[in-house]
């Protein structure tokens, strides 16, 4: 990857296949905050009705497992692009 500095703008020059792998994994980072989101807006509604107790803690242990899911995406990103760097 060359990166270079203009005036006030960074160009970055990346490859074809790098740029593909980058979209692939920000799609599926979207995704995930999404239902992560959602998740954790259906524990709120269900913490907040007459609905058992443990039905909205399982939204929110499922939320909290996606915040993990997260982090996986971005190391998994991080290792797949610098296999291909190399």
């Amino acid at each position: 990857m060359n990166i270079k500095k203009k005036q006030e703008s960074v160009y970055i020059d990346a490859g074809q296949h790098e740029l593909v792998i980058k979209q692939r994994y920000q799609v599926l980072s979207y995704l995930n905050d999404i239902l992560l989101g959602v998740l954790y807006l259906i524990g709120s509604i269900l913490f907040l009705s007459d609905v058992s107790q443990t039905i909205a803690i399982s939204f929110f242990i499922g939320g909290s497992i996606l915040m993990i899911a997260r982090a996986v995406i971005n190391i998994a990103k991080g290792i797949h692009l610098k296999r291909i760097s190399n």
